[in-house]
């Protein structure tokens, strides 16, 4: 009986989950295609209120990323490829290059190459430091390239498993914005 009530004692605690930076990335590269609500509120240093607006968000893997604002107005923004869509609210549209514009490509790939799980990309464009668990993590990115820099100061993604929960984009300027993400029922 001692025997037992010793070894029970003396046997260490199972370690916790092991977990880093290619673990996550390699959850979001299973994943095809995702849709979720967005909720988004930007603080804008002139502006005496915040902006809030509300829409959905698609992927689709390799490099389709859509955001469509419904509320206060209607307004997209459509990523495939290297070509970036805006379209306004009266119906108006304009395509840009992402590759041309050092901090829109900054920005974008914060985003699409978490979502396909690209461990190279993000590692190219941001200093990047993850902290938490698989299951509650927090990944801060810092843009490595000065004219991003001048643009956004640093990125913070969070989420659970293979999923974004928010997005915190903290800009040169001291503006701000928060997204709140609310995944669509699988």
């Amino acid at each position: 009986m001692a025997a037992l009530l010793l070894s029970s004692v003396a046997t260490p605690a199972p370690a916790a989950e092991s977990w880093g930076l290619e673990d996550l990335f390699a959850r979001f590269a299973k994943i095809a295609a995702s849709s979720a609500r967005f909720t988004e509120t930007r603080e804008i240093g002139m502006l005496t209120a915040p902006l809030e607006s509300s829409g959905t968000l698609t992927y689709r893997r390799p490099d389709f990323l859509e955001k469509r604002t419904l509320q206060p107005q209607l307004e997209g923004l459509r990523l495939e490829g290297d070509r970036l869509t805006l379209t306004q609210a009266d119906g108006a549209s304009r395509t840009l290059s992402v590759s041309a514009m050092p901090e829109i490509q900054t920005y974008v790939e914060s985003i699409r190459a978490t979502l396909r799980g690209d461990v190279p990309t993000i590692m190219r464009f941001y200093e990047v430091a993850l902290e938490g668990t698989l299951q509650d993590w927090r990944m801060q990115l810092t843009p490595r390239a000065e004219e991003a820099r001048r643009t956004v100061q640093r990125i913070v993604i969070a989420g659970r498993g293979a999923v974004i929960r928010r997005i915190e984009v903290l800009q040169a300027d001291g503006d701000r914005s928060i997204m709140t993400i609310q995944p669509d029922p699988a």
